[in-house]
Formats: C-alpha cells, structure tokens, sequence
C-alpha cells in the first residue's frame, strides 16, 4: 500500500467506482473526460464463480426492489445502504451486505437499474446510461427514510458504501443526505464543486487505485483539494492496484488490496456508528460496564476482576476482565490461552493476523481455540473450546473470554459477537 493522504478530521467514506476529470464537461451520468466509453468498458470484468450463500431476503423499499441482511443476533449498530457497481444489484453485492451484516449492521443493498443485473460489458454500460439522475437520487432517499423511519428499521445511526457507479453515488448521497453519520466511496464519480460538497455533513472515506486510469491519482489529489476547501472531514486510502480492485463484481479484484480496504471500512464504520462510550474508566468501579444480555445467558456477578460473568446454555460460561494497562500484552495472554488449551503458541506475527470484531467502538483481535481445557476448581472437558477477544482503552484492557464444550460454543457463535459489541 502506498503512502496514505489524511485531511482534517480523518474520517471515512463511501465506497465508490465511476470516475470523472472534473476539468472536462460531462453529463449527469459521467463519464470520465479521462477515456472514453469503450476505454472505461474495458476497466471492468465480471468475477467468475458464485457468490457465497446468501443470509438475507430480498424486499421492496417505496416501490424498489432492495436487498436486507440484518445480523445474525443482537441489536444493529446502525444501518448502512449498500450500493452496487456497474453490474447491477448481483449476489456479489449481496454478499457484501451479508458481511456488513456480521459486523452489526442492518445493510440495504438497493437497485438502481430497475431489474437489470447485467453480465456484460453492453449490457452493462446501457444499464449504466440508462438511469435517470433525478429518480436514482430519490430512491437513494427514499432508502435512507426506510432506514431511519419508526416503521421500517428505525435505525439511529446511518451511513452509506458504493464501488464504481455506487460510489460515485455514494458521494452524492452524502451531498443529498443531511442525517448520514459516514459515507465511504470505492473509485467513484468524484465531485470538485465546492458548493455541493460544503452540503456534506457525514465524515467521508476514500478509497482509490493508483493505477487506474478512469480516475487517476491526480483526480483524486484534485477532489481532496477540494473536500479540504470545502472544509470537510476526508480521508484517503490509496493502494498500488487498478480500477474495481475492490469490487465485490470485479474479475480485476485484487485480494490483498481488497482485503486492507476492507478492514479501513470496518474500522471507519464502526468508529462513525457506534454508540457514544461513557466516560470514565471500568477497573476502578467509577462506571458499570454496560450491555445486552443474550439469549439462553444467565449473569452470574462479578467478582474482584470481573466485571461480568454469564452461565450459557449447554454448559458454557463467559467472563468479562479488566486489567489494568495492556494487562501483560495481548500475545502472552492469547499464548497463555494456548497452552492452557494444549495448542501451540503464536507469533507476533501470526496474532496481528487475526479476525477483529467491534467493541468499544473500534475493531479489536479475536481467536476461536480448541482442545482439552480445565476450568478452575472444575472437572477437565476434553473437546473444549474458547471464544476469546481483547479491547485494549485508555489505561486498561478488557478481555472477554467464552468457554465450555466445544460444541456449545460454537453455537454462541452469533451471541458472542454481538455481547462485544454491545460492551460500552
């Protein structure tokens, strides 16, 4: 990844894909001014393959066709609107509401082509040309009210993600829409007028290829100008890859690349909507630690370290510790873990590799370790396993630890992440 570029504010935005040179005139549709048409065709493949089975239904949303995931338990944390690239409303962008879904989100994933899921490079483009500006602006807002209203989702918290063409109206949506927390474009259409972007009122994430020519880094370098003139809250992620690199579509994805844009969306989603924290910090009792309790989990109290303990149906329990400052790092206490379990110890390298989930409003590790455990003053479970996450705050760690027979364990799968989430 190349160096990054931070504005004022650092936030994070829609993920966008239709380029345009703001020094050429253009049509509401966009083009680029940097190619032509068959030039911009020619930056997009369709990904060979399926996309993974999908978790949630499809709906109508004032008179459009949609698609929601919502997650798998808890309560969201907040709503974001997921609009597709060139291809259409296709089960790859499905998927990736799915995955926005498993980080606490309700995710609506809308269709701006009318019915069309395009599987060429015409098809496509006359998909693309064919949409109105005005109506695309107005579904855009009419998901957003969906999204927000008492009736349908009722969502706090919202923001807003597009590649390519959804970037680009991703971007516009954060223009349009004054009650937006965070929007992220993927190489997106991008906009210089200063008097549309001082309208913004969401924090923005960028994110871009260097080696695309149908929005260059040079029309980037001008828009970020132009975010910062306008007094907006911009920031950039630029990497060493090509148009529609990321695109959940894209024969050209890259997934390396992909993979770090997507871990700088999850960081910038959760920091824009999560819940606010309170003050003050948990090991001294000043505050109690708040959450929701799950499903099938019975709160035991806590003891002089913990600030919760639940017995879990099937026999499995979780504990919620607090330590003061790092707590003794999270590499030895994850080896710590290891061993107690029988598995072999980790790397540095091999812990910064791990998943991450949202607590405490950012992303933090966790691990999944099996083996034979023995719980203190208890008899010893040979098929055990434990779910495991550590936030590291200001002066202090939490570490949140579910542990029992494998089996139910893993059934908490869902419930375990969405308790972290719901820690403040």
């Amino acid at each position: 990844m190349v160096p990054t570029m931070h504005l004022p504010h650092a936030a994070l935005a829609l993920t966008a894909l239709l380029l345009t040179a703001p020094s050429a005139p253009q049509d509401d549709m966009g083009w680029t001014g940097v190619l032509d048409e068959a030039a911009f065709a020619a930056l997009h493949e369709l990904k060979e393959g399926d996309a993974p089975p999908l978790l949630g239904e499809d709906v109508e949303v004032a008179g459009m066709d949609a698609y929601l995931s919502v997650p798998p338990a808890g309560e969201p944390l907040g709503a974001v609107i997921v609009i597709h690239e060139w291809w259409g409303l296709n089960d790859h962008v499905k998927h990736w509401a799915d995955r926005l879904a498993s980080d606490g989100y309700t995710a609506l994933a809308i269709d701006l082509y009318g019915g069309v899921v395009a599987t060429t490079r015409d098809e496509a483009m006359n998909a693309m040309r064919s949409v109105d500006g005005d109506e695309a602006l107005a579904k855009l807002l009419d998901a957003h009210a969906y999204l927000t209203d008492a009736d349908g989702v009722n969502a706090e918290r919202t923001a807003c993600i597009g590649w390519c063409f959804g970037g680009g109206w991703s971007l516009k949506l954060a223009i349009a829409e004054a009650e937006l927390d965070a929007a992220v474009m993927y190489y997106g259409r991008l906009i210089t007028d200063q008097e549309q972007l001082e309208q913004i009122a969401a924090p923005v994430l960028g994110i871009f290829g260097d080696q695309d020519s149908g929005i260059p880094p040079s029309a980037v370098k001008e828009f970020a100008a132009a975010m910062k003139k306008a007094g907006q809250s911009l920031t950039l992620r630029q990497y060493d890859a090509n148009h529609a690199f990321a695109n959940p579509s894209s024969g050209r994805y890259d997934a390396e690349n992909a993979a770090a844009a997507w871990l700088e969306t999850r960081a910038f989603l959760c920091e824009h909507l999560f819940p606010e924290l309170p003050d003050g910090p948990l090991g001294d009792r000043s505050r109690a630690l708040e959450y929701v309790e799950p499903d099938g989990w019975s709160e035991m109290g806590g003891h002089s370290m913990s600030l919760a303990r639940f017995d879990i149906t099937g026999g499995a329990a979780c504990t919620v510790t607090v330590l003061g400052g790092d707590g003794g790092g999270i590499v030895p206490n994850i080896n710590r873990w290891q061993r107690q379990f029988g598995a072999e110890t980790m790397s540095a390298e091999e812990v910064e590799d791990l998943p991450v989930i949202p607590m405490f409003g950012a992303l933090y590790p966790s691990i999944r370790i099996e083996g034979s455990f023995t719980p203190r003053g208890g008899e010893t479970i040979d098929d055990a396993a434990l779910l495991a996450a550590i936030a590291t705050l200001d002066g202090e760690s939490v570490y949140v630890k579910l542990t029992g027979p494998r089996d139910a364990v893993d059934k908490q799968g869902a419930n375990f992440a969405a308790f972290c989430r719901s820690l403040r």
